[in-house]
């Protein structure tokens, strides 16, 4: 099975996993795609194995192999979202069957598929999600906000499993000597599978997603996500996973562009 190709243009550019914050506010230049879909993956189900993603009989995820020549994945714990720094794979639009599939020797073969349709010039991100005998290549389009250098952009998408209600999201600019703490509404209420637009955010200073949720006795319980410095002109997606009923519940920003 071959690797297919895709494009991705950095302008002194560091993915940006929880966590990690970026100082220099740098406008990102693209090179334009004129063809095709274009698409990213993430493995955000906690126990699954590692797994590689494909378009039909094309590998999509390529990663390098190891030192011993063995066939690498995403995982859960680490290399969980491809491409691994910002951007999409360029992919033929269409019908497509996509797979992901584990390439360990132990649990090689499909671990979750789905009949997906990919317009030409979207974007979408598949994320692994669900439980063991379980697990859904779940789908979702990003529907990306026009170019905005005096603004950054974050949406929230919810896969977490067992949550006992829906989640609230906002992001909250943390107070300075010169300006009060502010905070954006993201989303309210949303379900596992369920996903919001984009919201703008100012791009100056140092911001935590906070979320929200029930638990079954009817306390709120509320979550942070640790700092981040958002950039002028780039969009974000905050992702919850894992699994409230175990509290191993845990979060993760990517950079969508």
């Amino acid at each position: 099975m071959k690797n297919i190709l895709y494009k991705s243009f950095v302008v002194l550019a560091a993915g940006l996993m929880l966590g990690s914050c970026e100082e220099n506010a740098i406008e990102d230049h693209n090179e334009p795609v004129n063809s095709g879909a274009f698409i990213k993956f993430a493995h955000t189900a906690p126990s699954a194995p590692a797994v590689n993603f494909y378009l039909g009989n094309t590998k999509i995820s390529a990663l390098s192999a190891n030192a011993a020549g063995e066939v690498q994945g995403l995982g859960y714990a680490s290399n969980s979202v491809f491409p691994a720094s910002y951007g999409y794979a360029n992919v033929p639009s269409g019908a497509h069957t996509l797979q992901a599939i584990s390439p360990a020797t132990a649990a090689a073969g499909e671990v979750a598929s789905a009949s997906v349709t990919l317009n030409e010039g979207e974007h979408y991100t598949s994320f692994l999600i669900g439980e063991a005998e379980s697990y859904e290549a779940f789908l979702v389009e990003d529907a990306l906000p026009e170019n905005n250098y005096s603004k950054s952009y974050i949406r929230f998408v919810n896969v977490a499993i067992n949550a006992p209600s829906g989640v609230d999201v906002e992001v909250v600019r943390t107070a300075t000597s010169e300006t009060p703490e502010t905070r954006t509404a993201v989303g309210s209420d949303v379900v596992r599978k369920g996903n919001t637009p984009y919201v703008a955010i100012d791009a100056q200073g140092s911001y935590v997603v906070e979320y929200k949720t029930e638990n079954a006795e009817g306390a709120v319980i509320t979550s942070k996500s640790t700092s981040f410095s958002p950039i002028a002109g780039r969009v974000y997606t905050f992702i919850i996973r894992g699994d409230f009923a175990d509290n191993t519940v845990s979060s993760l920003l990517i950079r969508d562009r």
